[in-house]
């Protein structure tokens, strides 16, 4: 039986789109990460690890500009007392309230956490939980000075996490990395393996499509 007649029967044609899907695929998969070999940051892959707050928000009335929107750790108990619920922010087209409760820290230094939000109709989710808590978040700066009192510290803290957490949990309030992308594009080491492999796998397929075939065609050759 010749090459093209075994390539005709029911078996090998399934077999060869099989391949065939397969290695467009595989073809695709490492075009993909071909194009992600040379990207812009996307911002939080290349985020700066989160510091003591203490060290980006210095006791005074102004948040660095070089720590807006860096990440930062700080522990301490929450003012439950004077917590309070600033509007005037619009999330997804809908109007909601900022929960920002202060943080006071071991030095005695206070910060303004901001816990999440609520809308109107959800008030009463937004109590501070008791004991001390060890709280990550990204810096913004206030819409004021951080106050009179020489222990308060600058800007807000826009909390992404906490231990323990609340117990009743709040919607956090979206914030954005020190970088959002942008500038020089760079090579990323991970996607170039990825696209190796991807279009190794794809010759890979061929080469046993190729010997499946050869072997099969050699059997039929044998007379009986």
């Amino acid at each position: 039986m010749t090459v093209g007649r075994l390539l005709l029967t029911r078996r090998w044609v399934s077999l060869t789109l099989l391949a065939a899907v397969t290695v467009v695929a595989f073809g695709w998969l490492g075009a993909w990460q071909f194009g992600r070999t040379y990207r812009v940051p996307d911002g939080y892959s290349d985020e700066p690890l989160a510091v003591p707050v203490a060290a980006l928000a210095p006791l005074g009335p102004v948040l660095p500009a070089a720590s807006v929107g860096r990440q930062a750790t700080a522990t301490g108990h929450y003012l439950g007392s004077q917590q309070r619920l600033v509007a005037g922010h619009v999330l997804d087209g809908s109007a909601v309230e900022w929960v920002v409760t202060p943080l006071v820290l071991p030095d005695g230094s206070v910060l303004s956490v901001v816990r999440g939000w609520v809308t109107p109709a959800e008030v009463g989710l937004e109590a501070a939980p008791a004991g001390q808590v060890a709280v990550t978040g990204r810096l913004q700066p206030a819409a004021g000075p951080a106050g009179p009192s020489a222990a308060a510290r600058p800007g807000l803290l826009v909390r992404t996490a906490q231990s323990p957490p609340d117990p009743l949990s709040l919607q956090p309030v979206p914030s954005a990395p020190v970088t959002t992308g942008g500038g020089a594009r760079q090579f990323h080491l991970q996607n170039a393996i990825y696209t190796s492999q991807w279009w190794i796998f794809a010759v890979l397929v061929v080469a046993y499509w190729w010997r499946l075939l050869r072997d099969e065609r050699a059997q039929v050759a044998v007379p009986a």
